[in-house]
C-alpha cells in the first residue's frame, strides 16, 4: 500500500465534500475520459487521479456521502442523501474533515477487499496475483462506505424506516420496471455493439486493440459526465451502473468467441440484470432512510463477481 498515496486521501476526500459527490462523481467521469482517449500519455492519471487518491469514487465520492452524513446531524442539510449541495456552502471545518477521513478510509477499505483479502481468496481461482480483481472493489468500497456511514451517522437502520401504514415496495413493477428494462437493454446493445466492433477491428489496429481493452471504462466515463444534467436542474437518472458491468460482459462475450453478436446479445442481457438490480438497490436501501448508500455501486460490484470470477474465472478460464 502506498502511504503517499492514503495521507492524499484525505485531501481527496475533504475536496470532494467541498464540490458535493455528486460533481465530484461528474469529476471522475471527465478525467477518465480524458485519460483513456490521451492514450499512453494519459494512462497513468487513470489510476492515480481518476479512480486514485483525487477523484476515485471509493476516496472522493464516499468522503462526500459521509461529509453530508455528517452536516444533516449538524442540521445543515435535511437529508444525508443530498449528494448534490456543495459542502462548502456551510463553512463548516468539520464536514470537510469528516469527508477527508472517510476518504482515507475509502482507500483502506479498497486495499482490504482487493489487494489483501482477493488475492488470499480468489488467486487460486483466478491466477497469482489476478485474485485482487474478483470484483470492482471500488464500487464494493464505496457500498461499504456507505453502509459504514448509514451506521455511524443515520438514525433509519439499513434498509430505512417504513412509516406505519404505508406498504413498502422492494422491486419495480408495471410501467416502471418495462421503463427500467427497456433502458437497460439499449444501453447494454449500443454499448456491446461499441465492444464488438471494437474487438473486431483490434486484430488490425493497436488503437482499436487499446480501446477495447478500455470500453467499459469509457462507456463509465460518458455515463458519470452525463450526470452533470443534475446539476443543471434536469430530471435524470445514473446508468454508469448498467454500461460498466453491462460492457464488460461484451467484452468477455467477445474475447470467448470473437463474434461482434454474441458481444451485443451479451451486453443487451446483462443490461437488463443490471438495470433491473440498481432499481432494487436503490429501493432497498434508499427508500425512507436518512444517509445514502449508492445503489449503483452495489449493483457494479455484484454483478462484476459474476463477470469477473463465473464468466472470466470459470466458464471462459
Amino acid at each position: 500500500m502506498d502511504f503517499t498515496l492514503l495521507i492524499a486521501a484525505f485531501g481527496g476526500g475533504l475536496l470532494a465534500t467541498m464540490m458535493g459527490g455528486l460533481f465530484a462523481f461528474v469529476m471522475t467521469g471527465l478525467t477518465v475520459l480524458c485519460a483513456v482517449l490521451a492514450g499512453v500519455a494519459g494512462s497513468p492519471a487513470v489510476g492515480m487521479i481518476s479512480f486514485g487518491s483525487v477523484f476515485g469514487p471509493h476516496v472522493a465520492f464516499a468522503g462526500a456521502v459521509a461529509g453530508a452524513a455528517y452536516a444533516m446531524t449538524k442540521n445543515h442539510i435535511e437529508n444525508g442523501q443530498d449528494i448534490v449541495t456543495p459542502l462548502v456552502k456551510f463553512g463548516d471545518p468539520m464536514v470537510l474533515i469528516v469527508g477527508g477521513i472517510f476518504g482515507m478510509v475509502g482507500f483502506l477499505i479498497q486495499y482490504i477487499w482487493g489487494p489483501l483479502l482477493g488475492t488470499l481468496a480468489f488467486d487460486g481461482l483466478l491466477g497469482e496475483g489476478a485474485g485482487a480483481g474478483w470484483t470492482d472493489t471500488v464500487a464494493l468500497t464505496v457500498a461499504t462506505s456507505g453502509i459504514i456511514v448509514r451506521l455511524v451517522f443515520g438514525k433509519t437502520g439499513l434498509t430505512g424506516k417504513t412509516p406505519a401504514g404505508e406498504t413498502r415496495a422492494w422491486v419495480p413493477t408495471g410501467n416502471r420496471l418495462a421503463f427500467v428494462l427497456t433502458y437497460g437493454l439499449g444501453i447494454g446493445i449500443v454499448f456491446g455493439g461499441v465492444a464488438g466492433a471494437l474487438g473486431v477491428a483490434a486484430d488490425t489496429s493497436e488503437l482499436a486493440a487499446a480501446l477495447f481493452a478500455s470500453a467499459n471504462v469509457i462507456g463509465f466515463g460518458i455515463a458519470a459526465v452525463s450526470l452533470i444534467l443534475i446539476h443543471m436542474g434536469f430530471h435524470f437518472e445514473g446508468w454508469h451502473h448498467i454500461v460498466l458491468p453491462a460492457t464488460t460482459t461484451a467484452m468477455i462475450m467477445f474475447t470467448a468467441t470473437a463474434s461482434p453478436f454474441v458481444a451485443i446479445i451479451g451486453g443487451a442481457i446483462a443490461g437488463m440484470i443490471t438495470a433491473f438490480m440498481g432499481e432494487w438497490a436503490a429501493m432497498t436501501f434508499n427508500s425512507h432512510a436518512d444517509t445514502h448508500i449508492d445503489p449503483p455501486a452495489v449493483t457494479i460490484c455484484l454483478f462484476q463477481i459474476i463477470n469477473f470470477v463465473i464468466l472470466s474465472g470459470i466458464v471462459f478460464a
